[in-house]
C-alpha cells in the first residue's frame, strides 16, 4: 500500500475537474489487483488459530479478538497492525501489535502481556514475536497511568523473560499464531483499502 505514491501521482497527473484524482486512484487499483489483493474480506480458519475461537473480527475493524477457554483459565489475544513507517518515500513491512490476557475463574490479578509480532522478511512472511511488557491488573481494563505496573520486560531477568514468554507458550501464544494473525491483520488491511479506492473512485467518476 503506497499512499504517498497515490498522492504524488495524482499531483503529477493533474486533471480537468479533480486535479488528476480519479486517474490515480485507477493506477492505483490497477497495481493492487496486479498483487492480489483479496476480493472478499479474509478470514482467520480454525486451522490457523488451533484452540483458538474469534469472539470479533468485523470486515471493517482493525482489531481482532481471540479466547481461548476451559475450565481452568481463559487466554484473550486482542490484534492489530501497528501504525504505518517510513523509509525514505517506501513504506516499512507492518508489525501486528498483541495483547494478551490470562484469567482463572474467580481468581485476581488479570496477567497481561504485550507482544509484538514482526514479518521475517527472509522466510517467507512467517512472523515470530517478542513480549514487550507483562504485567497484572486486578481486573481487566483496570490498567491506570498512576499505577506502578513492574518493571520494564528487557530489564528482566533472562530467565525470567525465557519462562515468561514459555508461558505464552504453552497456552497455544506460539509463533504459528504469530504468523496467523499477522498474515490476516496484513491481508485484511489491503481488502480494506481496496474498498476504499473503490469507493474514491466512484465518487469522483460520478462528478
Amino acid at each position: 500500500m503506497l499512499l504517498r505514491r497515490l498522492a504524488a501521482s495524482a499531483l503529477r497527473r493533474g486533471g480537468a475537474n479533480d486535479g488528476g484524482v480519479l486517474a490515480a486512484v485507477r493506477a492505483e487499483i490497477a497495481h493492487e489487483l496486479s498483487s492480489s489483493t483479496p476480493s472478499s474480506p479474509p478470514s482467520l480458519q480454525s486451522q490457523d488459530i488451533p484452540d483458538f475461537a474469534t469472539v470479533s473480527d468485523p470486515p471493517r475493524g482493525q482489531e481482532v479478538l481471540l479466547r481461548r477457554r476451559d475450565a481452568s483459565e481463559e487466554v484473550l489475544v486482542s490484534a492489530v497492525l501497528a501504525p504505518l513507517r517510513f523509509e525514505g518515500e517506501e513504506p516499512l513491512p507492518r508489525d501486528a501489535l498483541m495483547k494478551v490476557f490470562v484469567s482463572k475463574p474467580d481468581v485476581k490479578p488479570v496477567m497481561r502481556f504485550d507482544c509484538r509480532a514482526f514479518a521475517d522478511e527472509g522466510d517467507g512472511g512467517s512472523a515470530d514475536y517478542d513480549v514487550t511488557n507483562a504485567c497484572y491488573h486486578p481486573f481487566a481494563g483496570d490498567a491506570g497511568e498512576d499505577k506502578y505496573e513492574g518493571p520494564e520486560f528487557r530489564d528482566l531477568d533472562p530467565r525470567l523473560q525465557v519462562a515468561l514468554k514459555g508461558y505464552l507458550v504453552a497456552r497455544g501464544v506460539n509463533s504459528k499464531l504469530a504468523s496467523s494473525l499477522h498474515h490476516h491483520l496484513v491481508e485484511k488491511e489491503r481488502w480494506q483499502y481496496m474498498n476504499w479506492l473503490k469507493t474514491l473512485e466512484d465518487m469522483f467518476s460520478s462528478h
